[in-house]
């Protein structure tokens, strides 16, 4: 059973984006407190700030990803709360190998495009939500 909140993942959905729009690997210190992180993520969720606010590239890229999730769940704010455990779980999965990866960043950029390679597999199945 997941301990995260909706502020939780929304945080940590925010980091793997920010993590997404770099163009460098982390420094060696902030990579080993991401691993620490990722080994124990539903305890540790609230560090993800301070890892954020760590560098200025990272903080800003950070912060707008957040914006938007927060723009993007404006009126329909409830839903975040509905979201299923399985979605949980996948985030929790997906975060941890990101943190725990040897480069962060590089790995959440693959990850990206492991989702458009999805996307682009089968786009009425996204649309409409059957295969």
């Amino acid at each position: 059973m997941s301990l995260l909140n909706s502020q939780q993942e929304n945080s940590i959905t925010a980091l793997i984006a920010a993590l997404e729009q770099q163009d460098e690997a982390l420094p060696a210190g902030l990579q080993k407190q991401l691993h620490a992180i990722g080994q124990n993520l539903e305890n540790r969720a609230v560090e993800i700030p301070a890892v954020a606010a760590s560098l200025p590239g990272l903080h800003r890229a950070y912060q707008e990803a957040l914006a938007d999730a927060q723009t993007d769940d404006g009126p329909k704010a409830t839903l975040v709360s509905t979201s299923t455990p399985d979605d949980r779980a996948q985030l929790i999965e997906q975060a941890t190998q990101i943190f725990t990866d040897p480069d962060p960043v590089q790995a959440a950029q693959k990850n990206t495009f492991q989702k458009l390679g999805q996307i682009a597999a089968n786009p009425l199945k996204n649309l409409f939500g059957r295969g």
